[in-house]
């Protein structure tokens, strides 16, 4: 076990200090410096929790009356995350409970070396814990920090990843003349640049990839704007990381004239005060210094309640106005060393380190009170506006700077549903109950997608590489948000699966599906659907008759059918993934085997499920013109099914290179943006070779 540097607090709740001496030493023996506390009851749990930071609770149940539930329940409020370790003379079978409370062991009070070693193990998992948040928060801040970079360069800049855009400064939009409605996601990197030099750019994105340190190439490159204006210009490739992954980020170099222009204040122009980047840099530092504070901090939201009626009264200078004086109540009541920006338009958001909520309820309290009986001077008048504010106390164990938001707006929204004019404080809920929550949003929204026709088909075609057989078609599925946000089925599928929603999923796309499918036949009786079954359906089981009998009323051979399923799901459920197998078979339908290549002995699974497609994993495809071991692991697929009597597709086909690399490595079928991306209708033309 490692060693812990600084010495480790415990919190003993129990009546037996004999016993948390005992402990104490016993952890002490073991090399490791401890400082201790002890509390007896609720008020001084909560009182313990509120003054002093621990690495782990101690919890002696067998002579004290409070439990788990207390102990949570004081963490929220103070907004600490501290393991549990949970002491007990109760049978083992009775403290699954104390595990499923969140406890991160339940262990036997006579036990009491097991314990100490179990206490060792708990505070370095939470330190190891806390360094990987700490670690995860500097790479999203420093990739954040980058992103604004890029926003405020007066240089057109784009990132790009798989051939794909993923965000553009408003240089680029409007150097390429792209409007403000236009998803970028919805072109290919190639739109940008003349068909005659896709190659030349390609070779960039290849000698970008060799270089051993992040650098960067550049060339003068015919561009092309969206509305079919080529010109010649300096791009520049460099390497960039987004969400995690690498991208890549694309430079029209333009000259030094502007060079200093674009650079983003860090103060509000209205009210003043730091600005929505200033503010979360402020939150990325406090996160990052928090855990050598004896104090959590507070993040809070105050909003001007029913701003929009207020902005149409007053219009644009009244509305200014308001805003400056609410921003002046903000500075009154929170001070240095508070940080107070503006947040949105009607929103403000303020950091305030060192905190206890007892006085930060007052605090709120004395603000929506102070805001309430304000009296603002337009200059042609005079009106008082209420606001809503929310708030969250928290450590070093709070989650991603995103989740802090979503979590304080979700207690906001609150307050404003109960008639705004008053505060809340929202406690973090734990990330087994805040997916939980998730899960049951999404299952909403599919629910509702799915009765007011917020699903939506789209056909990739999956085409022949040695010359057009027969017209094939993937189906996938996009889900539309009541705003218009459209969801990509790694957007919703893992809750879905989690909610037990994916085999009615599964229905509503091959119903419909099969319905457009006896439409296409009517024109090309050749046509192949690819319909994708999750392990929802796979393990149902009745999937398979209810869809020969949909098939039949609709007239549909199955033969015009491929079922593709999970590798994981046909490995992890192979019984049931056997019978849908044969069941296929049976009833002269095709399968195919989706995301193939991650087993030690991935063709192990052919001696159990016949398919008759095989479709390799993605990750082979990203690198696999200058990557040899993905060109070997393609080439040994291929021959390997081949042998077997498989049809071989790749997915994510993204440009011209990769696409001559697996005709040399004699694939059958390709799919990707680079043939032809998703769309609701099937307008590929089969007979037009690649």
């Amino acid at each position: 076990m490692a060693q812990i540097r600084e010495s480790i607090s415990i919190l003993f709740v129990t009546r037996n200090p004999e016993l948390a001496e005992r402990l104490i030493s016993a952890v002490r023996v073991r090399g490791q410096a401890v400082r201790a506390a002890q509390a007896q009851d609720k008020a001084e749990i909560e009182q313990q929790m509120l003054s002093h930071r621990f690495h782990i609770v101690v919890l002696v149940d067998s002579d004290i009356t409070e439990g788990m539930q207390t102990i949570t329940g004081a963490m929220q409020n103070s907004g600490r995350r501290i393991p549990i370790l949970v002491m007990t003379d109760r049978p083992e079978a009775e403290r699954v409970a104390d595990y499923d409370a969140g406890a991160f062991a339940s262990i036997d009070i006579a036990l009491e070396d097991l314990a100490a070693i179990q206490i060792l193990k708990a505070v370095e998992f939470n330190l190891c814990r806390t360094q990987l948040h700490h670690l995860h928060s500097s790479l999203q801040a420093s990739e954040r920090r980058y992103l604004r970079l890029l926003e405020s360069s007066p240089d057109p800049v784009i990132l790009i990843r798989n051939g794909r855009c993923l965000s553009a400064n408003d240089a680029w939009r409007e150097y390429f003349q792209i409007y403000a409605t236009e998803d970028l996601a919805a072109f290919a990197w190639t739109d940008f640049i003349v068909p005659e030099q896709h190659a030349l750019v390609a070779s960039m994105i290849e000698e970008l990839g060799a270089q051993a340190d992040a650098g960067e190439t550049r060339r003068i490159v015919r561009l092309r704007t969206l509305h079919g204006r080529s010109f010649e210009a300096d791009l520049v490739l460099s390497d960039a990381t987004v969400d995690g992954e690498r991208a890549i980020a694309a430079r029209v170099s333009l000259n030094a004239e502007s060079a200093g222009a674009g650079q983003l204040s860090a103060l509000d122009p209205v009210t003043g005060l730091h600005n929505r980047g200033h503010l979360l840099q402020t939150l990325e530092d406090t996160l990052a210094s928090v855990a050598r504070a004896d104090l959590p901090f507070a993040f809070i939201v105050v909003s001007v309640d029913d701003f929009e009626r207020i902005h149409d009264e007053l219009g644009f200078s009244g509305s200014d106005i308001l805003l400056s004086d609410i921003a002046l109540l903000l500075k009154e009541h929170f001070p240095h060393p508070a940080t107070v920006a503006r947040l949105s338009d009607e929103e403000y958001g303020i950091v305030l380190p060192h905190v206890r909520r007892s006085e930060l309820d007052r605090r709120l309290a004395a603000l929506v009170k102070g805001a309430a009986h304000r009296e603002i001077n337009l200059g042609h008048g005079s009106l008082t506006a209420s606001i809503s504010c929310a708030a969250v106390i928290t450590d070093e164990s709070a989650p991603t700077i995103e989740e802090l938001l979503d979590q304080v707006h979700r207690a906001l929204d609150e307050v404003r549903q109960a008639g705004g004019n008053g505060h809340r404080f929202q406690n973090l809920v734990s990330d087994t109950k805040a997916r939980a929550e998730s899960d049951q949003r999404w299952k909403d929204r599919i629910e509702n997608a799915m009765a007011q026709q917020g699903l939506t088909l789209l056909y990739q075609p999956v085409v022949n590489l040695h010359g057009g057989d027969s017209s094939r078609f993937n189906v996938y599925v996009r889900l539309s948000g009541p705003d218009g946000t459209i969801y990509e089925p790694s957007d919703f599928l893992p809750a879905a699966e989690r909610t037990g929603m994916t085999a009615a999923i599964d229905r509503w796309i091959i119903r419909h599906a099969i319905e457009a499918l006896a439409e296409r036949l009517k024109e090309d009786p050749r046509t192949t659907f690819f319909l994708k079954l999750t392990r929802g359906s796979v393990i149902d089981g009745s999937v398979v008759v209810w869809l020969q009998e949909f098939l039949h009323k609709q007239r549909v051979p199955a033969s015009n059918v491929v079922v593709s399923i999970n590798e994981a799901v046909i490995v992890t459920n192979l019984k049931a993934a056997i019978s849908t197998a044969r069941s296929l078979k049976a009833m002269h339908a095709s399968l195919c085997i989706d995301d193939f290549g991650n087993g030690l002995n991935p063709f192990h699974i052919l001696r159990y499920v016949d398919a008759d497609y095989i479709k390799l994993d993605g990750a082979f495809v990203r690198d696999v013109v200058s990557n040899e071991h993905s060109q070997r692991a393609i080439r040994s697929f291929t021959e390997g099914g081949h042998a077997k009597g498989k049809q071989i597709i790749v997915p994510m086909v993204e440009d011209a290179a990769t696409l001559a690399v697996l005709y040399s490595l004699n694939v059958n079928l390709v799919q990707g943006y680079f043939v032809h991306p998703p769309g609701e209708q099937m307008d590929f033309d089969f007979t037009q070779a690649l």
